[in-house]
């Protein structure tokens, strides 16, 4: 098929199609004299995926590594789901940006002038969220921990801290707290190997899980293959609708900075239905010595009041309790107004 039929089969230009060339996506084959392109039926089927992802707004370095795959599901699933996370992180960015905008422009409107501190503020409060969302990284490498340990992963990041007694009683009374309904849409953060997962599926839960390790998400894949299982990180949850009942998040929330914290608790607001509950149990800081909690600096970044303050501060019921001795609490917060 010559470039010009192949751009009206496919709906775009002959430009488009000679621009994916260049870009090394497809490799026509061209007639020794005339230089002429000739598109096979493998060519066309790889434009056709080209086209498509393009239009779901995959960048073309994502769509070059993922043709490289497209005869192994599980890998172009895994690059192109990791792409639509991070288009995901710009939607929240934009969205958010766009809120900061309204209530500016309603601001101006009110006042009946426009004022440069109004912009200059909400300018420094989106620059500062994408400062936080964009140092956030995996330094715990939890692709590497599931290969070593498989769904004993998590109590391993936790050594050292909780004994697996206590792991266990932590996540039987998560699962308690959480008392989920019969088909009742849940969303679990850090979902990790699916151990809280397994227990909330077992109940009857309709659950979306949250987990940002590609090799997490495999785990989680198998152990419960009827959940919906997205990759991303709490800082820019890749869901759009509010509509989760609860929100459950165990021993992840720690890997947050104070600051990626309060981010994150904007986005489980955001994603949470009116008369809904957010759970989240972890090691507290609080509940730590002080010893404790200058050589764990790294790993502790977790306190109870920053948290209840937050969620006090917009409506929210908070209870807060701890499960042992150690230094594991639960905080149970109900979402009343």
């Amino acid at each position: 098929m010559k470039v010009h039929e192949a751009a009206r089969s496919l709906g775009v230009t002959p430009r488009t199609l000679r621009f994916y060339e260049e870009k090394g996506l497809v490799h026509p084959y061209k007639e020794p004299y005339s230089g002429y392109r000739a598109y096979s039926g493998d060519d066309m089927t790889k434009l056709r995926w080209i086209v498509s992802l393009r239009e779901l707004g995959m960048p073309l370095s994502v769509i070059k590594e993922a043709l490289q795959t497209i005869h192994q599901p599980s890998e172009f699933i895994r690059i192109v789901d990791h792409a639509r996370a991070q288009l995901y992180e710009e939607w929240v960015a934009v969205t958010q940006s766009l809120q900061a905008l309204d209530h500016t422009i309603r601001s101006w409107q009110q006042l009946g002038e426009t004022q440069l501190a109004d912009a200059e503020a909400a300018a420094s409060r989106m620059k500062q969220n994408r400062r936080i969302r964009d140092s956030w990284s995996d330094q715990w490498n939890y692709n590497e921990m599931a290969a070593r340990y498989g769904v004993e992963a998590p109590l391993a990041a936790l050594e050292g801290l909780i004994t697996s007694d206590q792991y266990e009683h932590a996540l039987i009374r998560t699962l308690e707290w959480i008392d989920p309904k019969k088909g009742e849409r849940g969303l679990e953060l850090g979902g990790g190997s699916g151990n809280l997962s397994a227990m909330l599926d077992g109940a009857g839960a309709d659950l979306t899980i949250v987990e940002q390790s590609p090799a997490m998400i495999q785990l989680l894949h198998e152990r419960m293959p009827a959940s919906v299982v997205k990759q991303g990180n709490m800082l820019a949850l890749p869901l759009v609708e509010s509509k989760f009942a609860f929100i459950g998040c165990s021993f992840a929330f720690r890997h947050l900075s104070s600051s990626q914290q309060l981010l994150a608790l904007e986005e489980m607001d955001r994603v949470l239905l009116p008369g809904g509950r957010i759970i989240i149990t972890d090691i507290m800081q609080s509940a730590l010595s002080q010893k404790q909690s200058d050589t764990q600096e790294q790993q502790m970044h977790l306190q109870l009041r920053p948290i209840q303050e937050w969620l006090a501060a917009r409506g929210y019921s908070v209870v807060a309790k701890a499960l042992d001795p150690a230094a594991v609490w639960l905080i149970y917060a109900l979402r009343v107004s």
